[in-house]
């Protein structure tokens, strides 16, 4: 029998991420906007995406990268889909709080740049917002060699949704209907 595929069996110690996470976000709580205020937080416990507020709506953040199918990409020296993945990855999350994306901007950190490898990341960034429907409206590259030894790809999406209309999960009750949907093939884990 094959051993289980886990984030522990992985090297992933979900436990002690979550703690970290915990410490990082405790310290962060001075660094909010009044409440009433554009850019003041809306409590979202457990939300992939950041709502924050904007005037009638809400504006909503999502970053998050690629993850280890880069891994794959660099084994085949196939970059053409990772932009793609790295989209979906955010607009996915501002979805999950019933936000339209808008906007992106990506973060690509590699130990050496290659036009090859940045043109099919290129590609690959366009036909992700033509998908979406988003505007790239920025990104960085940034060369570190001796830090990264990897290319690395991450993104933000920005996104918005009228107040009163943010899924906050709320109103879940007993008896509601969720929906799954078939994979389109290997997904990006962020």
């Amino acid at each position: 029998m094959a051993e289980p595929m886990d984030y522990a069996s992985a090297g992933v110690d979900i436990d002690l991420e979550g703690s970290a996470v915990a410490s990082l976000i405790a310290s962060l709580s001075a660094s909010s906007r009044p409440a009433g205020t554009p850019g003041a937080p809306v409590d979202l416990p457990g939300g992939f995406g950041g709502l924050i507020e904007f005037g009638d709506s809400l504006l909503a953040l999502a970053t998050d990268g690629v993850g280890s199918k880069l891994q794959i990409a660099s084994l085949l020296k196939q970059w053409g889909g990772v932009g793609i993945d790295c989209m979906a990855m955010n607009v996915n999350d501002l979805l999950c709080v019933g936000a339209e994306p808008i906007a992106f901007v990506d973060y690509v950190a590699v130990p050496k740049p290659d036009p090859e490898t940045h043109a099919a990341l290129g590609a690959s960034l366009a036909e992700a917002c033509r998908l979406a429907r988003v505007t790239l409206a920025g990104g960085e590259t940034a060369s570190l060699p001796g830090i990264v030894t990897e290319l690395d790809l991450s993104g933000t999406a920005l996104g918005y949704v009228k107040k009163g209309n943010a899924i906050t999960g709320e109103h879940l009750e007993s008896g509601d209907v969720l929906i799954g949907l078939p994979s389109s093939g290997v997904h990006s884990n962020g």
